[in-house]
């Protein structure tokens, strides 16, 4: 019922094995596989056969992820959302690209935005259509991943409504919720629709069926219960009924909107951290629901204390009553190796889940 994943962050493979992220990694897909192939040998001459892999944190899948796969972009969703709406790329050696501005900071109505022929049309669009039709026609021996997903589970990944739109407006987004609610819902709307329509496009291209979504809802946390069941819920419900399953991520302390979050329709797994309460969230849903859950930050940081990431630990396993539970941790700058994989070595130790007993050496 415990499952344990690890990755390792840009910046971490940066600092210590050198490797740079440039626009040729995001697009060049036969140049990012070449790249991420000596990242994985990289992370495994690091590791060993620890479960801690190269991977994007917290949505590749690793018995979904296989080395004859090829990652078309590999963008991050909102990022897309703000290329077509004007918004340019950066791009960073040492961690994940981005993009100039909010593109939407100034908007007064929804009018301009763009329709659905026209985000089908837009060249980003057309640039990662020619990738695939290309990757089909000279590598027909590789499976290729299309954008808005990570591996072939079939599981769709997207940014919510409210972290997309903090993305495209700015800090005004968060204004707008009692300045200027009506906008807020139409820019929503769009985004629910965009969304849809992009994974709808770029699925067909290569025939992947649909079975799940991915929701990283990353600002959900700065909004009250009340605005998340007005603003988020009901367009995460709209995906919800359209993708089957929603597996619903929360950054930060998300206690406050966990009765909101549990109201999107085909919930399937609430993912979250920052000392989130499980045993809230098995009060709501039940022994039988998965969750998903990362250590708080401040835990696996350099100078944190293991007593703490024990207590942390423990009261994890105590709360979460014997349900499907899955650790994750990504690795990055400043994080202790030894904590990350301290907890991989306790469940192991204790038999809830499988492993050789390695122990991490130098």
């Amino acid at each position: 019922m415990i499952s344990f994943q690890a990755s390792v962050s840009k910046g971490w493979l940066h600092q210590k094995g050198g490797f740079e992220f440039s626009e040729q990694y995001y697009m060049d897909p036969l140049y990012r596989r070449d790249q991420d192939q000596e990242m994985n040998d990289f992370v495994r001459r690091n590791f060993g056969t620890y479960p801690l892999y190269n991977m994007e944190a917290n949505l590749m899948q690793v018995q979904h992820t296989h080395e004859n796969q090829v990652l078309i972009g590999g963008i991050q969703p909102n990022l897309i959302l703000a290329n077509l709406l004007g918004a340019g790329f950066v791009f960073y050696p040492d961690k994940d690209m981005d993009v100039s501005g909010s593109p939407l900071s100034n908007i007064s109505e929804t009018d301009g935005l763009p329709k659905r022929k026209q985000i089908l049309e837009h060249p980003l669009t057309r640039e990662l259509s020619a990738m695939i039709d290309f990757l089909q026609r000279k590598h027909a021996e590789l499976e290729i991943i299309p954008p808005f997903f990570w591996d072939n589970s079939g599981r769709a990944t997207i940014h919510g409504v409210i972290t997309t739109s903090f993305k495209l407006i700015g800090d005004n987004a968060m204004m707008m919720i009692i300045m200027q609610p009506d906008l807020l819902h139409a820019v929503h709307q769009w985004i629910t629709d965009a969304y849809v329509t992009l994974i709808n496009h770029f699925a067909g291209l290569v025939d992947f069926k649909l079975k799940s979504m991915h929701v990283g809802e990353c600002s959900g946390a700065l909004i009250s219960g009340v605005q998340y069941l007005e603003f988020v819920t009901p367009y995460i419900s709209q995906l919800g009924r359209i993708f089957s399953k929603i597996r619903l991520h929360s950054c930060g302390h998300s206690d406050h909107i966990l009765e909101a979050i549990a109201k999107i329709d085909h919930l399937n797994v609430i993912d979250t951290g920052s000392d989130t309460s499980i045993a809230e969230i098995r009060r709501i849903k039940g022994r039988d629901f998965e969750i998903n859950v990362e250590p708080p930050v401040k835990l696996l940081l350099m100078n944190s204390s293991e007593n703490d990431l024990s207590t942390w630990f423990e009261r994890t396993l105590d709360e979460n009553q014997g349900g499907p539970l899955k650790i994750a941790v990504h690795l990055d700058v400043g994080y202790s190796v030894e904590k990350c994989l301290w907890i991989y070595e306790q469940l192991m130790s204790r038999g809830l889940v499988p492993g050789d007993g390695i122990s991490l050496s130098g």
